[in-house]
């Protein structure tokens, strides 16, 4: 039986996991990434990790490939990061190269956003679906668009849904730039409407936390216990995220939208005002054909991505 291995390297941990062509999971592992070390040492640690798996194995399986999920902007020919914040000094590294000498298996790399989408394609409630547009809510937000299977992209650095501008006057965003998603619906950005409209609501609970002990889950915890404040930052960002939604469907039609990432988890506070926001500003044709779904892989979905990357891959 083939088997591929996906590994999703993000600014923490590094998840790796094996996957046969026929869907099983047969092993997984989490390692840190102690990017300040350097990419070197990190590989080094990936193909440790990646030998003792082969060897827990049975002898049968044969390892086909090998899937690598990084953040950033990539360069996907020579496999190597051009720029990820959260790996500094990573730049120009031949990561692909290397951990193929290393391990001696085919390896290829693809940006984690869209490998999340791939993994939720394969295995979880995208379900193979003809098209699907999947978005990650956490620290950043990431986007990806999948047609027939395959990663839509017409150039290496697309796929920022997160700076998508959807209020030309609104708040700056951490890019620098006026108006962006992230500047509603992020980690960053719910604290931050949070740090706008607390002096306005003086009986929400939020007023005895300081702005450095305020998250998202604090938002949604209070929210889910009928704070007003908290619901009102919940509203806002679930429109936001519907009006962005909308420019996606509008501009290509797609079918199918899965949203994961860790402020999913609050998935009852943001749905309504996100369906709500659809209904409103996607055309009456296309919105008849629109799901919007929970993802469902988790922290899986990155390294199952990556594997069937690995799989499709070697099978050109």
């Amino acid at each position: 039986m083939n088997a591929f291995f996906g590994i999703d390297i993000g600014g923490t941990t590094i998840n790796i996991g094996i996957v046969s062509e026929k869907k099983q999971l047969i092993n997984e592992c989490v390692i840190e990434t102690q990017p300040e070390k350097g990419p070197e040492q990190a590989i080094h640690r990936i193909s440790l990790s990646v030998g003792q798996m082969i060897a827990a194995t049975d002898k049968n399986i044969d390892f086909k490939g090998i899937g690598v999920g990084l953040p950033g902007l990539l360069d996907i020919e020579n496999g190597a990061i051009i720029e990820a914040s959260n790996l500094p000094g990573w730049q120009n590294f031949p990561i692909a190269q290397t951990l193929n000498l290393k391990t001696n298996i085919p390896v290829f790399i693809e940006n984690d956003a869209n490998l999340a989408a791939l993994g939720e394609y394969w295995m979880g409630p995208g379900n193979n679906a003809a098209n699907l547009f999947m978005i990650t809510l956490g620290s950043g937000i990431g986007g990806a668009l999948l047609v027939n299977g395959k990663i839509f992209k017409l150039h290496p650095s697309a796929g920022e849904f997160g700076h998508m501008i959807i209020e030309k006057s609104g708040a700056t965003c951490t890019c620098g730039r006026k108006g962006c998603l992230e500047t509603y619906v992020s980690k960053h950005g719910l604290i931050s409407l949070a740090k706008e409209k607390i002096p306005f609501f003086t009986h929400s609970a939020l007023n005895k936390y300081q702005i450095t002990d305020i998250s998202p889950q604090l938002i949604a915890h209070l929210a889910q216990q009928g704070d007003e404040l908290a619901n009102v930052i919940y509203h806002e960002a679930g429109d936001a995220l519907g009006i962005a939604i909308s420019n996606v469907i509008n501009l290509t039609g797609v079918s199918l939208v899965i949203i994961g990432g860790g402020i999913a988890n609050a998935w009852e506070l943001l749905y309504q005002p996100l369906m709500h926001s659809l209904e409103k500003n996607v055309f009456k044709a296309l919105f008849e054909n629109v799901h919007v779904v929970k993802a469902a892989l988790g922290e899986k979905a990155g390294f199952i991505g990556a594997a069937r990357l690995a799989a499709d891959a070697v099978s050109i």
